[in-house]
């Protein structure tokens, strides 16, 4: 059994992607490589871990996205698969332990995506984060729908313009550049649709995307208010958001997160708390967290210091805080 990435064994790609996308159950017309664009994009093969077995068939992959949240570095993790005839021997465990040693010291935390809260608190992974969903609503429909790679250049800026001071005005989310962007018009299954004036997109929203985010608006801008933009999309589907508004629905968790490098993310809860936080130390073994607060030096288990920093349900002592909301277009 070896490990390797699909930069190195380029020829895996295929039976990598057939693996992921069996173990998704991924349905005729969609493909895992177009929803997930980043993540398997070439650039990012590096990144893409596979196991193999003495045969060289591909029986695991993990794959890891690097970002920046809020000038930090964070990991993310996605097309996480095994085959399921290896299932219960181990090369899960194996594979998930080499990527997290691997990037543990590059990186202030990992994120995933999952329902299997069990297996991953193993790893030191917590549900957190906060997520809200308002549902669709009746009214007129004003946008063009259409797909980010129909975009010029210079409405591919337009819309960076609106993510950067509208969505990451609402929340904390991870920094794009124009090279981002251009990754991810590869995301053909995901629908764009714009509000133009005077032939300057002005609003924009984004909706669908694999089987997963069906009739899901995920990210969305504009340059009036957030109460108005959400009357304005609602017709087209419900919205996820990381705020509470007057028709959220209960809290429910946004993702699982696991502490990295203790020093990034000791300086990503002081910068997000605005130094309200210090952390003096973490405890991966015993996971807890101590901190300085308000002149104390205090300690919690970490789901709870987690939960009580980035949600559901905040520390009231920290006041507020802007919410780190992952959109759909990026998640992995």
């Amino acid at each position: 059994m070896t490990i390797t990435n699909l930069k190195s064994s380029p020829h895996l790609f295929a039976s990598t992607l057939s693996l992921i996308e069996k173990a998704f159950q991924y349905e005729k017309g969609h493909h895992f490589d177009v929803d997930f664009a980043p993540l398997m994009s070439e650039s990012n093969h590096e990144n893409c871990f596979v196991k193999i077995n003495t045969e060289g068939n591909v029986i695991a992959h993990i794959g890891f996205c690097k970002r920046t949240l809020n000038g930090h570095p964070i990991g993310m993790l996605g097309g996480i698969a095994v085959d399921e005839r290896y299932r219960g021997e181990g090369h899960f465990q194996e594979l998930m332990q080499e990527i997290i040693s691997e990037h543990r010291g590059d990186v202030a935390f990992f994120l995933l995506w999952s329902d299997q809260e069990k297996l991953y608190k193993k790893f030191g992974f917590h549900l957190c984060g906060s997520q809200y969903e308002i549902s669709q609503s009746s009214g007129s429909e004003s946008y063009t729908k259409t797909k980010l790679a129909a975009l010029n250049e210079t409405q591919l800026k337009e819309v960076d313009k609106l993510y950067q001071m509208s969505f990451q005005s609402f929340y904390v989310s991870p920094q794009r550049n124009l090279e981002d962007w251009k990754l991810l018009t590869k995301i053909s299954s995901a629908d764009l649709f714009i509000k133009t004036t005077n032939s300057v997109i002005t609003s924009y929203f984004f909706m669908n995307k694999g089987q997963d985010l069906q009739d899901v608006i995920y990210e969305y801008g504009s340059r009036g208010s957030l109460a108005e933009l959400m009357t304005e999309i609602r017709p087209y589907g419900k919205v996820w958001t990381g705020a509470p508004t007057q028709d959220e629905s209960e809290a429910q968790y946004q993702f699982f997160m696991a502490p990295a490098d203790p020093r990034l993310f000791a300086n990503l809860v002081g910068n997000y708390t605005k130094n309200q936080m210090k952390i003096e130390d973490i405890n991966p073994m015993k996971q807890e967290v101590y901190f300085h607060f308000q002149d104390e030096l205090l300690g919690l288990e970490t789901e709870e210091f987690l939960r009580g920093v980035f949600g559901p349900g905040p520390f009231e002592e920290l006041g507020d805080l802007k919410p780190i909301f992952i959109s759909g277009l990026v998640s992995i």
